[in-house]
């Protein structure tokens, strides 16, 4: 339950490092739309940030974050983005920040995991059915990032 922010695109690359699939949703989501979407797919880590803006606004959700941690049951991330991460990590059952999470390893260059062309990368969930999107989506991409 991120935003459009530097960090989702990190833990997209991250998770997708080690072979995980990452699936991610809108934070202006309500709390069952989210859990009707992740109940699906068995998250193994429940990633959110603390609070976003929309139109000027600033919009906790920290709220919601509770009610979905606490039904999926899952270890939850807080990324600090617009609110307070450590307290409302500090308030989930299973909860932790990403600078607690990242603080004991060093920076390095992230080494991905080789796959089959065919593991997928991230779930995209259509009004229908979640979708699974594999490298190919990336390689239909390539040329528009080929300058």
């Amino acid at each position: 339950m991120m935003p459009n922010i530097p960090e989702t695109i990190a833990c997209m690359l991250a998770a997708t490092s080690i072979g995980a699939i990452w699936c991610s949703c809108s934070p202006d989501f309500g709390e069952q739309g989210v859990l009707d979407r992740f109940g699906q797919i068995d998250p193994k880590l429940y990633i959110t940030c603390d609070a976003y803006w929309y139109n000027g606004q600033l919009q906790d959700v920290s709220a919601k974050v509770k009610v979905v941690s606490g039904a999926l049951k899952i270890p939850v991330m807080v990324v600090p983005y617009a609110g307070d991460a450590p307290t409302l990590a500090a308030a989930l059952a299973d909860g932790c920040t990403l600078a607690d999470l990242t603080a004991p390893y060093e920076a390095k260059m992230v080494e991905f995991q080789p796959l089959p062309f065919s593991h997928p990368l991230y779930i995209l969930f259509l009004p229908v059915r979640p979708v699974y999107q594999n490298a190919s989506s990336i390689q239909r991409a390539a040329p528009f990032f080929n300058t």
